[in-house]
């Protein structure tokens, strides 16, 4: 909805994004500088439009409508195959590939990550990374002693049986 961005200070307020579950995003500089030129430029159109990006009717648009235009924008400039999914995809693991050798806190920073992308728990977020051939060793390693020493080790019970 239109109430749900603030134009302000560049936050999204993200409702029944997952199952019932709200987060918020904090946009980029240049992605709030794009916004307020779309809701100018909108404005003019739909004065009093509902929704941010209003679809006929003042409703909003259905998940068929992203997806169409997603492959007519990819396929009118690319050929190999793509859902608008991928992009979420893309997002972890650049972010995440980022973090390598930057001196910063591997677990804050999949926390942040996590939470922008509405995720309840960073094993969901994780799981992005892990299908990526090769570089899950990279998360394992980056991850693994911390939840180590909050979760020990257990003894497999059923060998002695």
């Amino acid at each position: 909805r239109k109430t749900d961005v603030d134009m302000e200070h560049g936050i999204l307020d993200i409702r029944y994004s997952k199952g019932r579950n709200q987060h918020y995003i904090a946009l980029h500089d240049s992605m709030l500088e794009l916004i307020r030129k779309y809701d100018t430029a909108i404005e003019k159109i739909h004065p009093d439009r509902t929704y941010f990006f209003p679809a006929r009717n003042d409703s909003f648009h259905k998940r068929s409508w992203v997806q169409k235009n997603f492959h007519d924008i990819w396929y009118g400039v690319n050929k190999a195959h793509a859902v608008a999914y991928e992009l979420r995809h893309h997002y972890a693991v650049k972010n995440i590939n980022r973090w390598a050798g930057l001196g910063v806190t591997f677990n804050d920073k999949l926390l942040y990550l996590s939470k922008s992308m509405g995720h309840t728990t960073i094993e969901s977020t994780k799981y992005y990374y892990s299908i990526v051939p090769g570089l899950s060793q990279i998360l394992r390693e980056k991850t693994e002693t911390g939840f180590d020493c909050i979760v020990p080790e257990v003894e497999d019970d059923e060998s002695n049986e």
